[in-house]
């Protein structure tokens, strides 16, 4: 992401392609196809939104999915691929905490506790 000012990522012309890139890539793989599906999820109030995205992606890796993302953004913008799998920790600045799944901080707290004592 070197290569890139928060202009560059987050201008309006590149925001469509992003958008693009993200829509398809929901489609295809969360939603198996079903524009319908995605369309009422992204319709949605935001929890029932959310528990429709929990039930759709518990068996997805998600870091396979953002890793096709950025690969498939990269290849629309004729770009170098933006981030890999073992670079996407570098989003998490951009998180809300409060959108963290309960059980992703025990399970940060358990490695804490394993690692620290």
């Amino acid at each position: 992401m070197a290569h890139y000012s928060d202009e560059d990522l987050f201008s309006t012309v590149v925001q469509v392609d992003v958008n693009a890139v993200l829509d398809d890539l929901l489609i295809e793989i969360v939603f198996g196809g079903n524009l319908a599906d995605f369309e009422t999820w992204r319709g949605s109030p935001p929890d029932p939104a959310r528990l429709v995205w929990e039930s759709k992606t518990e068996r997805l890796k998600l870091s396979s999915l953002a890793e096709e993302f950025f690969r498939r953004l990269g290849a629309r913008l004729h770009l170098p691929m933006l981030l890999r799998k073992g670079e996407l920790h570098r989003l998490v600045k951009l998180v809300d905490p409060k959108s963290i799944p309960g059980e992703v901080s025990q399970k940060l707290d358990a490695l804490r506790e394993l690692l620290v004592g």
